[in-house]
């Protein structure tokens, strides 16, 4: 089994849910948790903190479990990155979740046999357990899997030899800026992307996910999605999107069917086009980034609109 990363900070009530859907995989009991808690920014938030380490006090249920309490606060960017190579120090694989997620009973199922069976497809860059509802996929098998170009963060797993292989500071980015045939490679996955990590180099924002997916591109390379998502994020209704504004085209319901993972799965061009109408911006969320991304006031329509 591979082991299982969870990344956890001061959501109690999501953080329980999560372990609850984890425990009801079969496979936890004989899964290694390792738990990353990052600590509070403030002392407002160490209650909450605190309230959250707790859960994990007399928990049953995993083979063995491993926390690593932060003694600073770190952010989610660099608490992701850390914690996930520390467990890649130690395996050859690892399966990642964060607090606002729960899990289809046979998440771990799925995911320990799509790492076993990619392992060495060497155009595999990464496993995810979260897809979005794609009107288009009822004409096709709902079993089965498909790849995309777009490395996804919900529920998601890769190997050792590919995460080592990230350039987390983005050495090439003003190449990248300054040529519109690799930005429009790395918009394969939607037209977010390129905004997301521009707003993330300017530090607009704090993303380990959007370098993470251009380093996938960069190499092109594919990520496997089941058909039916296995992962819900529970996080959305109160949380935000990129831009500061609730995006439900990420809801999704949550399927336990099983799922075949076929070995040669391969490009499906409708797919992938589907998947990256799915994440292209309209016009609204277009301005939202704009307006971020240069400071034209931004928080202060933020503000307006989650007053209403």
């Amino acid at each position: 089994m591979s082991p299982i990363c969870l990344f956890v900070y001061k959501r109690y009530e999501t953080t329980k849910l999560m372990l609850e859907s984890l425990l009801a995989c079969p496979e936890s009991a004989e899964s290694e948790l390792y738990v990353f808690m990052d600590e509070a920014r403030n002392d407002a938030e160490a209650e909450d903190v605190e309230k959250v380490r707790a859960l994990f006090d007399d928990l049953k249920g995993f083979k063995t479990i491993q926390p690593y309490p932060a003694r600073m606060n770190k952010g989610m960017a660099r608490s992701v990155i850390d914690g996930v190579t520390t467990v890649l120090n130690q395996h050859e694989s690892v399966i990642v979740l964060e607090d606002d997620l729960v899990v289809a009973p046979d998440f771990l199922t799925f995911m320990n046999a799509a790492i076993e069976t990619y392992k060495n497809r060497e155009d595999i860059w990464s496993i995810s357990g979260y897809t979005p509802e794609l009107k288009e996929t009822a004409q096709y098998d709902k079993s089965g899997v498909f790849i995309v170009p777009r490395a996804q963060c919900w529920g998601w797993a890769t190997w050792r030899d590919r995460w080592e292989t990230v350039d987390w500071e983005v050495s090439n980015f003003n190449n990248l800026a300054r040529h519109k045939k690799l930005r429009d490679k790395f918009n394969m996955g939607g037209n977010d992307l390129f905004r997301t990590l521009e707003m993330e180099r300017r530090e607009r924002i704090e993303s380990w996910a959007v370098r993470w997916a251009y380093a996938a591109s960069k190499q092109n390379k594919w990520t496997v999605n089941p058909m039916l998502s296995k992962v819900q994020n529970i996080g959305l209704k109160s949380s935000t999107s990129h831009v500061g504004w609730h995006d439900e085209r990420h809801n999704v319901k949550l399927y336990g069917t099983k799922t075949v993972i076929d070995p040669e799965v391969k490009v499906d061009d409708k797919l992938v086009q589907a998947f990256k109408k799915h994440h292209d911006l309209g016009i609204i969320s277009k301005i939202g980034y704009f307006m971020r991304l240069h400071n034209l006031g931004y928080d202060f329509v933020k503000g307006l609109l989650h007053r209403k």
